[in-house]
């Protein structure tokens, strides 16, 4: 698994102000994955944080190659957050195809493969500055999409199960992605007329694509929210005799 695919898994808006959308169903659909993520949104009703088991498909159209992740997932977002000056802190803990874990506390990063001996760190910033923007903008501002994104339907506006599937393409370029599709609850869209807490997690997956068309689709499995993990759990602690590897301009594939 190359670090880039990685790095477009999850990597991944700031405040700004919704565009008016002539479809009256995409505009319910939107509202129902943004709700639980907006600073305006009472506190019982918001999403602070959520852990998940996933599934994550990579797809290298080159050489026509699927290669298949599994691990779990947890993200938390400090209320700056919501407004997008802050990024959130995420771990990613991989058990297949291989361990690594890939951790931040908002501003460094660490991905660590423990069969190397090896772990990158870097910051989020010299990331953002030597690459551009990436799927992080997308978690880092779920409350509000339309600042960095045009927003549409897929290809279709349901799939198979019923959900839905949105269309986000950055509004700027960037060397990580040119467009991500984004499933959403059909469940949690009937419900969000009703308020109330979140009954159900409104994210169901997401597919980002890349400059050269490669595909990483990650799918959220027995999500759980506002379990309030320690800032602790987002910093990773360097095992001794682990060598450290930067800049992140200069991180090698793995």
């Amino acid at each position: 698994m190359k670090l880039m695919a990685l790095l477009l898994s999850w990597l991944l808006l700031v405040a700004g102000s919704l565009p008016a959308i002539a479809d009256e169903e995409l505009t319910n659909v939107l509202r129902a994955l943004e709700t639980p993520f907006k600073v305006s949104t009472p506190a019982e009703q918001q999403i602070r944080d959520f852990a998940a088991d996933f599934v994550q498909l990579s797809t290298v159209v080159a050489i026509d190659r699927v290669q298949r992740g599994e691990g779990k997932v947890w993200f938390k977002f400090p209320p700056q957050s919501r407004t997008g000056s802050v990024m959130p802190k995420f771990r990613w803990d991989y058990r297949l195809p291989n361990e690594q874990q890939v951790l931040s506390d908002g501003t460094t990063l660490w991905v660590y493969v423990p069969e190397n001996r090896q772990v990158i760190v870097s910051e989020v910033g010299e990331v953002e500055a030597e690459y551009g923007d990436n799927p992080a903008a997308f978690f880092t501002g779920l409350g509000d999409l339309a600042q960095n994104f045009a927003i549409a339907w897929g290809k279709s506006r349901r799939n198979e199960a019923g959900d839905y599937i949105l269309l986000l393409t950055p509004k700027r370029p960037s060397q990580f992605f040119k467009r991500i599709e984004v499933i959403v609850n059909q469940q949690a869209v009937a419900e969000s007329h009703q308020g109330g807490n979140p009954q159900v997690f409104p994210l169901v997956a997401t597919q980002v694509t890349d400059p050269q068309d490669n595909l990483t689709r990650i799918t959220f499995v027995d999500v759980g929210w506002n379990l309030d993990p320690a800032d602790t759990e987002f910093v990773f602690e360097v095992p001794e005799g682990v060598e450290q590897l930067s800049p992140a301009a200069q991180m090698p594939g793995l």
